[in-house]
């Protein structure tokens, strides 16, 4: 995925400083968020007086206001193919990143000490030569994911109760299946708003306005962003030539999907590859 990292660790007040690196959307994110500061959603407003945890994902729309002069807290951020490639089934069908969920979790003393010390060993093993430690960076992150689940076991059981997440959810949990691509000889099914309504027995007017309404965003931008990630993906840890990556990603033609890819990322596939030969 372009030139950014695949996991990050940075503590709150680079945040402040560096707005734009908080509101990347093409990160999932855990933050452990001291007082005092303020999140926006589209919805509602959610000020922090307390410490922490909270679970944001690429599609979910927000913003993170500091209100305190000193922000104290880390994030993780980390992009969708190390959440592919280094979480079990458990964490990648997390309810805490799915939207519509729970994503804020009070913390007490013992449970805000811990979960830093955990933020804290993921920096330092980001820090270190060691060759497998994104297993162990892993290992750290299914730990802070489960502290949560034990402030809040019931979580895995919630469903969002408004018809338009209840859409939106089922139309990402089919988009978010068919990635990331393990069959080069297979090409995806559901490549347009057209086809995901077709498959979910909806309007199609119906799921564009459920999505849009959950996440700020069009069904068919959503689409592109997930399947030009995966694109980036795909030249960067594969060896499959562009006409091969065209076809699973449901191109017909080589020559469209390198108008899709460039018209996204400002580079030809050949250009993207080229940057970690």
């Amino acid at each position: 995925m372009s030139n950014s990292p695949k996991i990050t660790v940075v503590d709150l007040e680079t945040y402040k400083t560096n707005p734009k690196l908080h509101n990347n959307k093409k990160y999932y994110k855990i933050c452990l968020i001291h007082p005092k500061s303020i999140l926006h959603y589209p919805s509602k407003s959610i000020t922090i007086n307390n410490t922490v945890l909270v679970f944001t994902n690429p599609l979910l729309v927000y913003n993170w206001e500091p209100i305190s002069r000193e922000q104290v807290g880390y994030s993780c951020l980390f992009n969708p193919s190390f959440l592919a490639e280094n979480t079990n089934e458990l964490e990648k069908q997390c309810p805490l990143f799915k939207l519509g969920a729970n994503n804020i979790f009070h913390l007490n003393k013992e449970q805000e000490t811990h979960i830093t010390s955990l933020y804290k060993k993921i920096k330092e093993e980001l820090d270190s030569d060691y060759k497998n430690k994104d297993a162990v960076v892993s290992n750290y992150i299914s730990l802070i994911i489960h502290e949560a689940l034990k402030i809040e076991p019931n979580a895995a059981n919630k469903t969002p109760k408004c018809a338009a997440s209840r859409i939106t959810s089922l139309f990402f949990e089919q988009l978010n299946r068919q990635f990331p691509i393990k069959d080069p000889n297979k090409s995806i099914t559901l490549k347009t708003p057209k086809d995901y309504s077709d498959f979910l027995s909806v309007h199609i007017n119906h799921l564009n306005d459920s999505v849009k309404t959950i996440t700020g965003k069009s069904t068919s931008t959503h689409i592109k962003e997930k399947i030009t990630a995966e694109a980036e993906n795909m030249l960067h840890n594969t060896d499959l030539n562009i006409t091969e990556i065209a076809y699973c990603l449901g191109f017909k033609y080589p020559n469209n999907f390198s108008k899709f890819f460039k018209s996204n990322t400002g580079k030809s596939p050949l250009e993207h590859r080229s940057v970690f030969l």
